[in-house]
């Protein structure tokens, strides 16, 4: 996932938190982004590390998140 993906992801993560504090029924768009981040951050981390299993484990929940 690039910097940019990154960042369009934080902004709509930003977004939801906001719709979620107005209406609790957007709660699972939330979600799913918190764990889109989640996943995103660890690859990104895993990457720098130069780490496979670390990187292998954050793609498979990357998509467990999708």
């Amino acid at each position: 996932m690039t910097a940019q993906q990154i960042a369009r992801l934080e902004r709509a993560h930003l977004i939801a938190a906001r719709i979620v504090a107005l209406d609790p029924a957007a709660l699972p768009v939330f979600e799913r982004l918190d764990a889109e981040m989640a996943a995103a951050k660890a690859e990104v981390e895993a990457r720098r590390l130069n780490d496979p299993i670390a990187r292998a484990r954050a793609l498979a929940q990357l998509r467990k998140a999708s």
